[in-house]
């Protein structure tokens, strides 16, 4: 009895948690805060969490994420997120093979995914799948 309340209670906390999170800027410019060309890790790093989806998303609060808390957060955008990353990607992602993601490997699989040519800075044209995946509708839009 007890788990079932504390799960609904879980469940009731991630929801008003999704729907008080802050909105991410979609525009390049608001990204690339140094002027330099391109928006290096920092940057990204900087204005993804803005978005609190990892926090959000750990909903055991034990500072990871669990293939299960990732798929719970994502929701509805599961299909399009792995056709967007492959279904690999967790595993890429999970750099230390513990089968759970730390703040550090979540953002450096998002980062290395827009950055398609691998020069360690994501350039204009890069950020428009960004900002496809983080505006309304997109899978990060929490």
């Amino acid at each position: 009895m007890f788990n079932k309340v504390a799960t609904k209670l879980a469940a009731s906390t991630f929801a008003l948690s999704l729907a008080a999170a802050p909105v991410v800027a979609a525009d390049y410019g608001q990204w690339d805060t140094d002027g330099t060309a391109g928006i290096n890790e920092s940057e990204f790093r900087s204005g993804f969490e803005s978005n609190e989806a990892f926090n959000n998303w750990d909903a055991d609060n034990s500072g990871t994420l669990t293939q299960s808390e990732f798929k719970t957060g994502i929701g509805d955008n599961e299909q399009a997120f792995n056709e967007r990353y492959g279904d690999g990607w967790f595993g890429e992602w999970d750099a230390n093979s513990d089968s759970a993601l730390s703040e550090d490997e979540y953002y450096d699989g998002l980062y290395t995914s827009y950055d398609a040519d691998n020069n360690n800075v994501i350039e204009e044209p890069e950020f428009g799948d960004l900002g496809d995946d983080i505006g309304d509708g997109g899978w990060f839009d929490v």
